[in-house]
Order: C-alpha cells, then structure tokens, then sequence
C-alpha cells in the first residue's frame, strides 16, 4: 500500500513539474511577441513622427517627410510663394504683369521688353544722322546694343563668351566677389560631406551658401554679369543665374521683387532684388539668401571668393 502511495506522489509531482516547464515556455514566447510587437509599434511611430534622419547623396533633390511618404501635402502650411512673388516672376521672366499690383518694378518690365530698347537705340541713331555730335549717346548706343545681344543670347538659356566680353563680363579667379546681402552664414558649403539641415531633419550634400538675411534685405550682384536664366523652383523659390564670365556663374536663391530681367547687363553691386520669406524647406533656418558658385557648371566654394 505505501509502494502505491508513493509511486501516485512521484506521478503527481512529474505531472506538475511538466505542466509547470510548459507554462513556464508559454509565457517566455508570449512575452517575446509582445515585445517585438511593441518595438515594431515604435520602429513605425518614429518612422512617421519623422524621428529618423536621412541623408540624401549629392545632386539628390532634398525632400520632407510628407514629401518622401507621398502622404499629407503641406502647402497650405508652408506656401512656397505668395501672390506677388509670381507676379514678380511674371514680370523678370517679360510677361506681362498689371501695372497696378502693388511690388511690380516698371524698370525691370521695361528692361524686359525688347521693343523699348529698340525704340531707344532709334531714337539716338536719329540723333546721330540729324548732325548731332552726342559723344554720350553714342557710348549709350554701344550699351544698348550690348544689352540687346546679351538678351537674345540669354533667351536661348545660354550666353557666348564672345557676347560676355562684348558686355566687358570676365570674371577671374584672381577677382574677389561682394557680399550679395547683409547677414551670416547659417548653412556651409560642403561638398565633401554632408551637413546637417534643420527644417528637412536631414543630412545632405550643400553645393552653396545659406546667408540667414532679413525680409527685405537688398540682394546684390557680386560682381559685373549677364542675368542668364530666371526660374523658380520649389526648394529655393524665385531664383536667377548671373553669368560673371570664364565659366563662371551665380546662383541666387530665395528672391523677391526682382529688379532685373533676364539678359540684363549688370554692375557689381547691382541691387538684383530682395530676400524673400523663407520656402517651406527653410521655416526652422528663417529667412536666407541662397548663394552658389559654379565654374564649368561644377560646383565651387563661394568663400574662397568672398572678400
């Protein structure tokens, strides 16, 4: 009778030390499908919050979250342009703009129209072939003519080296450049490796300069050019080329109320415009000049030409 009794103790106690070893691994796999669940949970809340930085290689388009995910569109939160910023886009590009929207420059309008010029440059040679002996408006002529081929070239998007030195354009390396606006450089140049952007949370290449510069600043040519191109682009807004010559141009970002049209011959220290309020990839940084440097369209330090 004890012989039975102890064999049923020692079954009983085999039994619940199996049970016990079975829920024992029971709750290990349960615990550990917990946790990747909520790591995973985590991995996609963070990928969503933005909380990931990435790094874009250089020449790649910089984009936001929202952009990347192709998810909410923030241009109703971020509007790259306003109103009057595609009015002066109209009116640098020679389109025809209402004369009463307030920020319209009559100058540059009439800098982009041709006919005027044409208009003018009849009215000295009139003068000349009158007997008129107008030392002045014969150099005025010249510069006339000057302007006009540089805005035929400059309307193909390309400008000869023959019509920049027709122009007296010829930037050399041995040359300084002026400060295009008054502020400090908020962003470097770097094209050996990338740096860190605020508003896109990302790192990327950086082929200019980012000048953080008030609302309104003046935006200056920093040396004698031809504008070459005028554009807007969804990154740096209304922006212009400045082809300085020897295959080396400039590239200006963030702009308003332009005060040049494309094909215009300007001086160093031209006013060309002014900073606008920041595109919605620069909201964190504030308002900036985006300034480049190209030589044969490769890009080059800015800083090493600044005086």
């Amino acid at each position: 009778m004890d012989e039975v009794n102890d064999m049923n103790k020692r079954d009983f106690k085999n039994f619940i030390t199996k049970r016990s070893s079975i829920w024992t691994l029971s709750l290990c796999i349960t615990g550990i499908l917990v946790l990747g669940g909520i790591a995973a949970l985590n991995g996609a809340r963070r990928t969503k919050d933005g909380g990931t930085q990435m790094e874009t290689e250089p020449g790649q388009t910089a984009y936001l979250d929202g952009d990347a995910a192709g998810g909410v569109n923030d241009d109703e939160l971020f509007p790259t342009l306003n109103k009057d910023d595609e009015e002066d886009m109209a009116q640098a590009s020679g389109n025809t703009v209402d004369e009463d929207v307030p920020g319209v420059n009559a100058d540059a309008d009439t800098a982009s129209d041709n006919t005027a010029g044409e208009a003018d440059a009849g009215n000295v040679n009139d003068d000349a072939a009158a007997g008129t002996d107008d030392p002045a408006g014969t150099e005025a002529a010249a510069a006339q003519g000057n302007t006009t081929d540089a805005a035929e070239a400059a309307s193909g998007g390309v400008i000869s080296e023959q019509a920049l030195l027709d122009a007296g354009v010829n930037f050399t390396e041995q040359e300084s450049l002026l400060w295009p606006a008054a502020g400090t450089i908020l962003i470097d140049y770097s094209m050996d490796g990338s740096v860190y952007f605020p508003t896109l949370d990302q790192y990327k290449y950086n082929p200019a300069l980012i000048i953080g510069s008030e609302v309104g600043n003046q935006v200056l040519a920093a040396a004698k050019g031809i504008v070459e191109m005028i554009r807007v682009e969804d990154e740096t807004g209304i922006t212009l080329v400045l082809n300085i010559g020897n295959g080396y141009k400039l590239t200006y970002g963030q702009l308003k109320e332009l005060a040049v049209a494309e094909g215009d011959v300007v001086d160093a220290g031209a006013v060309l415009g002014y900073v606008s309020e920041p595109t919605k990839y620069y909201t964190v940084e504030g308002s900036n000049l985006y300034f480049g440097m190209t030589k044969d369209d490769a890009a080059v330090d800015p800083v090493l030409y600044l005086e």
